[in-house]
């Protein structure tokens, strides 16, 4: 062989190897790209891209099992000074209603530090609310509750109940209206006679008022029905910046990454008394925030009890 065929072949050969050598180190750093992903995704629980951090029911998927411990670190949540147990049970007497411009919130302010708000709405498991009230007592939490009177044979067992955990600074009571409709469809004046009917139930049932926290049902809201709301007294309308998503059913696991993805100083995360999931993850949840640094906190100790 022509010595130049022999140097020209070994080159083809070196070309060859260094083109393997590329293409098996381009599949290595695609898998460890690839995992890389799966473990991000899992961590921000969304099976294909992060949740945007914007109040929606969806707006967090986890998928991914997780347990906490409840130990004894729920047992241990901080209890409410005197004077700021008094300035709640006297902001949710029944007074005369204060109409006034309705100001829409989706997280507390700087000022309210390392704190979060849990807020329960709807009430449609009896058994789950039970579980719920039992928690708050038994462990010191606190939630913002946000009953609809449709349910009201969930609710009503437990009124007592509620109403000695609101003027223990626990609790704070917020209007969803009586029958859960999408606001803005039935129009402002049905939407202000429905508020009003569940203000009155809430007054019957609680001997409370739910002034001046009002939820809009499946956050439908627009510039009249916060008009309406605000003639009403209504004038914080609450939102949120984060869900566990269970309008619908779902595991524990996912309701607890959904809590670890959402909660951070400041943040209103909305959750139901709908499925047992939730109702039972409560425990877990006090602990994780309290593993995090983060304090639970009504709407009233974040924003401020006045009517």
């Amino acid at each position: 062989m022509d010595p130049r065929d022999r140097v020209a072949r070994r080159a083809a050969q070196r070309a060859r190897r260094r083109r393997r050598r590329i293409v098996a180190l381009s599949a290595v750093g695609g898998v460890i790209v690839v995992a890389t992903a799966a473990v991000l995704l899992a961590r921000s629980g969304s099976p294909a891209t992060a949740p945007a951090p914007t109040p929606s029911y969806e707006a967090a998927t986890p998928s991914r099992t997780a347990t906490a411990p409840v130990a004894t670190a729920v047992e241990r949540t901080a209890t409410t000074p005197a004077r700021d147990r008094t300035a709640a049970a006297s902001a949710q007497r029944i007074t005369p209603a204060r109409p006034g411009v309705a100001s829409v919130i989706t997280e507390g302010p700087r000022s309210a530090g390392r704190t979060v708000a849990l807020t329960i709405d709807d009430g449609t498991c009896a058994s789950c609310v039970a579980r719920i009230v039992s928690v708050l007592e038994k462990t010191g939490g606190k939630a913002t509750l946000f009953p609809n009177g449709i349910y009201g044979s969930s609710w009503e067992p437990h009124a007592k109940r509620i109403r000695a955990l609101v003027q223990k600074g626990q609790v704070t009571l917020g209007n969803h209206t009586y029958s859960h409709g999408v606001s803005t469809q039935i129009g402002a004046a049905a939407f202000a006679a429905d508020l009003q009917r569940n203000e009155e139930w809430i007054q019957k049932t609680f001997r409370l008022t739910g002034r001046p926290w009002f939820r809009p049902p499946y956050g439908d809201h627009n510039a009249s029905i916060d008009a309406a709301a605000g003639a009403k007294g209504y004038r914080k309308v609450i939102m949120w910046s984060g869900t566990v998503a269970d309008s619908q059913p779902r595991s524990e696991g996912y309701i607890l990454d959904a809590i670890d993805y959402w909660a951070r100083p400041g943040a209103i995360i909305l959750m139901h008394a709908n499925y047992p999931a939730t109702a039972k993850a409560l425990p877990k949840i006090l602990a994780r925030l309290e593993k995090k640094g983060l304090k639970p906190v009504t709407l009233a100790e974040m924003l401020g009890p006045g009517t």
